[in-house]
Parts: C-alpha cells; structure tokens; sequence
C-alpha cells in the first residue's frame, strides 16, 4: 500500500542525522518520495509498505524527537503521479 508521510521537523540538524540512519531500509519498506521545505521545518514523503503500524514503528524509532510523523493511506485510484507499480 502506498502511504502519505507529513513530518513536523522540530530539530532540522538532528532530523538529518536520524533520517540517515533509517537507511538502508528493511525489505518489506520502500521511499519513492521525499520533499522537504526550504526552511527544513516540513516534509512529505510517499512510501510503499505493508501497512501504517509497520512503517510507523520502523520510522518513529528512528526519527523521534527530532520530528513528528503524521501517515495516511493514499487513496490509490484518485491519485496522481503515483510510481508504476501495484502499491500493494
């Protein structure tokens, strides 16, 4: 499933360094996207994962307190510019 990542970036400097040790990623996880803003105090990423529960656990471990994470499920068929593939 593809699942949508909104990061509230409390510590921009320590949220580069956690965000460097999520990699390399487990192989049930996969990041197509990540856009974070100019001033480093937001990002959005586009992952594919089994489920919410899955990549949360994997991706709060790693990156708290440097940054809150807010998932949701994307709604696949309303979608635009999704990778190629069956986000199952």
């Amino acid at each position: 499933m593809y699942i949508a990542i909104e990061h509230k970036i409390h510590d921009p400097e320590k949220f580069q360094k956690c965000a460097e040790e999520v990699f390399p990623l487990p192989d049930d996880l996969h990041v197509h996207q990540f856009y974070p803003s100019t001033d480093m105090s937001k990002a959005v990423c586009l992952y594919e994962a089994p489920s919410i529960d899955r990549l949360s656990k994997y991706l709060d471990e790693k990156l708290n307190p440097a940054s809150t994470q807010q998932y949701f499920p994307v709604l696949t068929e309303h979608a635009i510019g999704l990778p190629q593939g069956n986000g199952a």
